[in-house]
């Protein structure tokens, strides 16, 4: 009976060995391919894609803005820029230049809303037309800290122009106490419906 009961087990032992070698070989012998696809996985931008790089935000109240087509003979020299605001721009003590700038910009305010309605930032821009006179316009594009991606502009025309120009432009006032400081800006020099010349603030 022992013997008997030797034999069978071995028998067991060995189909077992068989079976096992058989599935791995057909597992060796399939595809590998699923019989199933993988969920669709929408993005978490939810389809929005980013701006491209070279996107200009167009000035409040345009359409499209105005085509770059610069000029040799139109020049934007330097652009002096001054936070003509006491509790933001403190003058260095000390500094006799630094301490009269508030002054002079100051100058001929008497009450105290007098000195309020000059509160702001201001932009003094220097430049030149080189070439045939012209009709100008010198304009400024702004973004206010409370006003975020709105530009504001403000513009002075010059007609039949050449020569240099000192053109000094200002965000105060209400303007400035409701929208806050200017945190980017852009100048341009338009003429003919095209931007001759252009600077830009770091962040513009």
């Amino acid at each position: 009976m022992v013997g008997i009961k030797y034999v069978l087990m071995r028998k067991l032992l060995i189909l077992a060995i068989f079976g096992l070698l058989s599935d791995s070989l057909q597992a060796e012998n399939s595809s590998g391919v699923p019989d199933f696809r993988p969920a669709k996985v929408e993005p978490t931008t939810v389809g929005a894609e980013a701006p491209a790089a070279d996107v200009v935000r167009v000035p409040d109240g345009m359409k499209v803005d105005l085509p770059v087509e610069q000029d040799g003979s139109v020049s934007l020299n330097k652009i002096y820029t001054y936070l003509n605001d006491p509790t933001r721009n403190k003058p260095a003590l000390g500094n006799g230049m630094m301490m009269y700038e508030p002054k002079y910009w100051d100058h001929g305010a008497i009450s105290a809303k007098d000195k309020l309605d000059r509160r702001g930032n201001i932009f003094v821009i220097n430049w030149q037309n080189d070439g045939q006179p012209g009709d100008f316009t010198v304009r400024l594009d702004y973004r206010q800290a409370m006003t975020r991606e709105r530009v504001m502009t403000q513009t002075q025309e010059y007609k039949n122009f050449d020569g240099y120009e000192k053109t000094v432009i200002k965000v105060t006032g209400d303007e400035y106490l409701r929208g806050g400081v200017v945190h980017s800006w852009r100048i341009s020099i338009v003429r003919d419906g095209k931007i001759v010349a252009q600077k830009k603030s770091f962040i513009w």
